[in-house]
């Protein structure tokens, strides 16, 4: 056998093995159409049923539907009064606010004038404190005063009754006094006296200088003013003899500078010499 036989051998099997292999297939997929036919009308009627079944659902959620639409309805037309109404309550509540608004304005401007009046009543209260304050120290210090000036009255009018009363003793005591030179034949002509030292000086020199000028132990404090003429006495074996007469130049408080007087020397004046002023009856002639 040759090759082309063989491979015709080859090629009537590889047909037979496809043949037999479709003839399979085609068996396995050959239907019975009378029980697809029975299938089918079972699953018709099935789904007729069904259809059905969901026909009445349809018209009962129509039925629903068209209730809940009406209530739907009705509730809008409600909602829609409700709206409206509240639209005008709105208006009148925007009008209500506006007012508030400008009420607010008011109240606000108040109280900022408020605080503003009570800001310059603040400053004139600290000012009008401060015045108070101010016043209570000068009220202080014016009590002080009252107290310090009362105490002066009463003392001045202490003294001013001391004062009259001293009056009264000096008049009394002048009185006296007039009638003791009277007594004496002196006149009470103090002008008789204006330059003469006062009575009962007393003095010692304390130092004999050149020309005749002289240091004696008293001075203003006793009296003494320049001008002043005192006698220069020296005292021994208790007897007193007039020396001369000295006459003031220069005071100070307890010590005077004086000239020795030429016209009445009667010796020399020594350290230790009295000096005082002798009344002479010559007043007496005036």
């Amino acid at each position: 056998m040759n090759l082309l036989g063989k491979l015709l051998i080859v090629l009537i099997f590889i047909g037979s093995v496809g043949i037999a292999s479709f003839s399979v297939v085609l068996y396995a997929t050959h239907t019975n159409w009378r029980e697809r036919a029975v299938s089918l009308e079972q699953d018709l009627s099935d789904r007729t049923k069904t259809l059905a079944d969901l026909q009445r659902q349809k018209d009962m959620m129509e039925a629903a539907l068209k209730l809940e639409i009406n209530r739907e309805a009705n509730r809008s037309v409600a909602l829609t009064e409700r709206v409206r109404l509240l639209s005008q309550e709105n208006g009148e509540a925007r009008e209500e606010i506006a007012e508030l608004k400008n009420d607010l304005a008011v109240q606000v401007a108040t109280v900022q004038a408020s605080h503003e009046t009570m800001e310059l009543l603040r400053i004139r209260l600290d000012e009008v404190n401060r015045a108070l304050f101010d016043a209570q120290n000068d009220w202080a210090g014016m009590s002080t005063d009252l107290i310090r000036k009362s105490d002066e009255a009463h003392s001045l009018a202490i003294q001013l009754a001391n004062y009259q009363s001293t009056a009264a003793q000096l008049a009394k005591d002048y009185q006296n006094i007039v009638e003791v030179l009277r007594i004496h034949g002196l006149s009470p002509d103090p002008a008789l006296y204006s330059n003469r030292p006062p009575a009962g000086i007393h003095g010692t020199i304390t130092a004999v200088r050149e020309r005749g000028m002289v240091q004696i132990s008293i001075g203003s404090d006793s009296g003494l003013v320049k001008g002043h003429q005192l006698d220069v006495v020296r005292s021994r074996d208790g007897r007193s003899s007039l020396i001369g007469k000295i006459e003031i130049v220069e005071t100070a408080a307890d010590v005077a500078v004086a000239r020795v007087l030429p016209e009445f020397r009667r010796g020399v004046v020594q350290l230790g010499d009295e000096v005082t002023y002798i009344v002479i009856n010559e007043i007496a002639a005036h």
